[in-house]
């Protein structure tokens, strides 16, 4: 049952999640963001599944990336990351997952025609989320990238219903402007709140049952002191919510204290919060939106509440994307290699290969970036690895990126006892194979049958790793119907990032 005090007209939600059903591109965003948390909620949850859901949208995958490496992450990482598979080993997958989400939810909403209406909302929906994070770094949370989704989700319904309904929600805004309350108001026109919207929207989407409480108001009147973690999750993102309509509403300076007086007061239960505190907090997360606004596509001055707090009213046109580009300059360059320029996904892939080999990283997580590198060139639909089974006899797939992934590591078997196809010369001599046509008459019968007949790829390239003279795995690359192109640069890129790995192996044995 949906989480919430008030007297709810449960069909009429119901209903509005089935016009949402019908639309074109809800049910697509559900699906992912679906296959996100489940992998993240499952116990048997991996990297390589994560890493490879996101990896299918190189929108996302590179502004992730960005994300990442920007002032709040980036102390967590040091060196800049440049693979979401060393993202998900370094922040954990609750914060890629919430990361990964508040992306696709932006990607989402800007994708449409009221796309420029909305930017504004989203970005300030962002900056509410950056108050709870902020919030909850001052308060010690457990998890503070946890106060950031429940915080910037706590608007979720308002947001889609804009999106979806923006009819509708124009005539809320005008029963608003007549003097109702925007709950009542929803109410009338929806038969239901923006607040139950949003958690509908949630429970849909299989959220963890700890972000749909940190999303869900609280009852009025006196806050009690929370008695759980779930629910200073759920006070912080509601202070957050109102902290952020404070900053947002223009008022003067002498008002604005007032009423942050008051939230400080409201809010004594979750610890000593001064308004000076309070406004401080405020000003900051403004600072970090802006920061952060061209990672969306976006700039602060969509929204005239964060100018006007910004000071950017007055700034022209050149001097905002002036600013703009000093801001981001760095980080485009430390993070977004040019995928169509092999030299520069080696010079990111081997930087960040030898920062994961300084601090420890196992030879799994090693080549999972190896692997992530290989895809993200854009010259292959599937990139796998084949390791040595503990019997000696056999190559097994283990992990990999791209088009049913699973089927093909399912059947990828290599028999080592002796040497015919293609895989088992690659294997059994320890040479790099380059198989340009399957279809080709002589090649044929070098193609193993359960390549042939399950994965069926056009071209494909197998690159061992042999610790001496003993083949323990197998990088695989392919493309399903061209023949794979990869001049001489393209190659030694490949062959380069395959002997680090290699490297990295003779050190560490693979478990």
């Amino acid at each position: 049952m949906i989480d919430g005090t008030q007297n709810l007209d449960y069909k009429q939600t119901e209903a509005l999640l089935g016009e949402l059903a019908g639309t074109r591109e809800f049910p697509s965003l559900s699906q992912t963001i679906i296959q996100v948390n489940e992998i993240v909620g499952s116990d048997a949850g991996e990297a390589d599944e994560l890493t490879n859901v996101i990896l299918r949208d190189v929108s996302l995958t590179n502004k992730l990336l960005r994300l990442v490496n920007a002032a709040h992450y980036s102390k967590f990482a040091g060196q800049p990351v440049s693979t979401i598979s060393r993202a998900v080993v370094i922040l954990g997958f609750n914060t890629v997952r919430d990361v990964a989400m508040s992306l696709m939810l932006f990607d989402h909403l800007q994708n449409h025609g009221q796309a420029e209406s909305l930017k504004g909302e989203t970005l300030e929906s962002y900056y509410c989320g950056v108050i709870g994070r902020l919030l909850g770094k001052r308060l010690k949370l457990p998890d503070v990238e946890e106060a950031f989704i429940s915080a910037m989700f706590r608007n979720l319904g308002r947001l889609m219903a804009r999106f979806y309904f923006y009819e509708r929600t124009i005539r809320t805004a005008r029963l608003v402007e007549k003097g109702m309350s925007e709950t009542d108001a929803a109410r009338e026109v929806f038969g239901t709140t923006y607040d139950q919207i949003g958690l509908a929207i949630a429970q849909h989407w299989r959220l963890p049952n700890k972000l749909i409480q940190g999303m869900s108001p609280l009852p009025p009147g006196e806050i009690a002191r929370p008695d759980s973690d779930a629910a200073r999750l759920r006070t912080v993102a509601n202070l957050a919510r109102e902290l952020y309509h404070v900053a947002v509403a223009g008022l003067a300076a002498p008002e604005q204290t007032r009423y942050l007086n008051e939230l400080s007061r409201r809010y004594a239960t979750l610890g000593s919060l001064p308004s000076a505190t309070l406004n401080g907090l405020i000003q900051e997360a403004a600072k970090e939106v802006e920061r952060d606004a061209a990672i969306f596509d976006s700039e602060v001055r969509a929204s005239p509440a964060l100018a006007r707090m910004l000071d950017l009213s007055e700034q022209t046109e050149a001097e905002s994307a002036s600013a703009q580009a000093l801001n981001t300059l760095p980080v485009l360059a430390a993070v977004e290699p040019d995928a169509s320029d092999p030299a520069s996904l080696l010079a990111a892939g081997l930087q960040e290969m030898t920062e994961a080999l300084v601090s420890g990283a196992a030879i799994s997580d090693i080549l999972h970036m190896v692997l992530e590198i290989f895809y993200r060139t854009g010259s292959f639909d599937r990139v796998m690895i084949a390791v040595r089974d503990k019997d000696g006899k056999s190559l097994s797939g283990r992990f990999g990126y791209g088009k049913d992934i699973d089927r093909a590591l399912g059947v990828f078997k290599v028999q080592l006892e002796y040497a015919y196809d293609a895989f088992q010369v690659a294997a059994a001599q320890g040479v790099d194979i380059l198989i340009p046509d399957t279809q080709d008459e002589v090649l044929k019968a070098r193609i193993p049958e359960w390549h042939a007949k399950h994965i069926r790829a056009r071209s494909f390239l197998l690159l061992p790793l042999v610790v001496d003279n003993k083949t323990l795995a197998l990088l695989y690359a392919d493309q399903d119907k061209g023949t794979l192109k990869l001049d001489s640069k393209m190659l030694n890129l490949l062959k380069v990032l395959r002997n680090q790995a290699l490297l990295v192996l003779r050190q560490k044995p693979f478990k």
